[in-house]
């Protein structure tokens, strides 16, 4: 996959049949601690690997969250990251990475990252997703949404050539900006997400709490179908945000949403990256996203245990990490630690193979399947 940079961006993307639409079943119970029936479909209390993953570690409003700007000095440090994060995210799903098709407007060098895992695209594993596969009617309700903003990416002329077939998966049901318009209203509750916003702002206005949550309330109906963003929420407002405030605002704004997606395309994200944590204090507390919050420092914790660290970030080409995810005994590994299996049985499985002449740090695929497969001998020799 080639990609511009520039005003004549363009991206070629590719998908071949998916390989892998009949997703594993390999959620493995016998190294939990009590003994519990496999979740069904669509069950939000643990983590499951035939879920896939929502790729929001290059969103622009997240990453702003975080002090991070997708326009400027930041764009090299993120791309790295996102590169480097996609390599974990791909062990940690039997399904596909799903990003929104926003990305391909809204991040002018979104197609260098496409560049950088062709293979996955080629394979299937990444998908994007919109009420609709049609880029030209989806940029064009976007159009709209950004229409008061002179920084739309949607409004100049179309810079995308998509080769078929375009992976693309089904964001149906309710619009995201009526599922944050929901959470939005609910949250400014006195005891509610937004209560510290409101006080803030009625102390600034010299307004009560009541006053101000009442304006506050209004909001998604003054935006009239723009996208319910801070910059936008802000000018539905008859006064400024003081700092602090505003931050809280961006944060609370970029939390529903990525709430809104993992839960309509039931998908989990990838947390705890370099740069922060990148889940906008969404937590394992909260009922719906329970399983759905996966550490990054966790899985590369697991892999240098596993001395198969080396080779999944610098040695692995994307195949072979398909390869890795699609063995049963990396899929065994991956149910315990983010299950509620017992992290001391894994150390222990370690030191168990750590005595064994086979279990070098890997070079090749074969030495990281080899590895794994120890550990998981290991692990079924302490529960049998």
């Amino acid at each position: 996959m080639k990609a511009e940079q520039g005003d004549a961006l363009v991206q070629r993307v590719l998908a071949r049949r998916d390989a892998f639409a009949a997703a594993r079943d390999l959620y493995v119970n016998v190294l939990m601690e009590r003994p519990q029936a496999r979740p069904g479909p669509g069950s939000g209390d643990s983590y499951r690997r035939e879920r896939s993953l929502f790729v929001q570690y290059v969103n622009p409003e997240i990453l702003a969250c975080y002090g991070k700007d997708i326009t400027r000095g930041d764009v090299a440090q993120i791309l790295t990251q996102a590169l480097w994060a996609t390599r974990l995210a791909v062990l940690l799903t039997d399904a596909y990475l799903i990003f929104p098709s926003s990305y391909m407007f809204e991040l002018p060098w979104f197609g260098a990252f496409l560049g950088g895992i062709e293979p996955l695209i080629r394979e299937g594993v990444v998908r994007h997703t919109s009420p609709t596969p049609e880029l030209t009617a989806y940029q064009d309700m976007k159009v709209r949404e950004y229409r008061r903003d002179e920084r739309n990416p949607y409004s100049a002329p179309q810079r995308l050539r998509i080769e078929p077939d375009l992976a693309w998966y089904p964001h149906f049901g309710k619009p995201t900006a009526i599922g944050i318009a929901d959470l939005w209203k609910k949250a400014l509750a006195p005891e509610g997400d937004l209560s510290g916003v409101v006080h803030a702002v009625a102390r600034a206005w010299h307004r009560p709490y009541g006053r101000v949550e009442s304006i506050m309330a209004k909001s998604p109906d003054r935006l009239e179908g723009q996208a319910f963003v801070k910059r936008f929420v802000q000018r539905t407002l008859p006064g400024p945000v003081p700092g602090d405030a505003e931050s809280l605002l961006a944060l609370f704004l970029s939390a529903a949403y990525l709430r809104s997606y993992v839960r309509d395309l039931d998908t989990a994200i990838l947390t705890d990256l370099p740069t922060g944590p990148l889940s906008c204090e969404l937590d394992d507390s909260m009922e719906d996203m329970k399983g759905r919050l996966l550490s990054s420092r966790r899985l590369d914790l697991a892999l240098r245990w596993l001395r198969v660290d080396h080779f999944v970030h610098r040695g692995a080409t994307w195949k072979e990490l398909i390869l890795l995810r699609s063995s049963p005994e990396f899929g065994m590994i991956t149910s315990m630690l983010y299950g509620s299996g017992s992290a001391n049985a894994f150390r222990l499985a370690i030191i168990g193979a750590s005595r064994s002449r086979h279990f070098d740090p890997a070079v090749t695929s074969g030495d990281a399947l080899s590895n794994v497969a120890v550990v998981a001998d290991e692990l079924a020799r302490m529960i049998g």
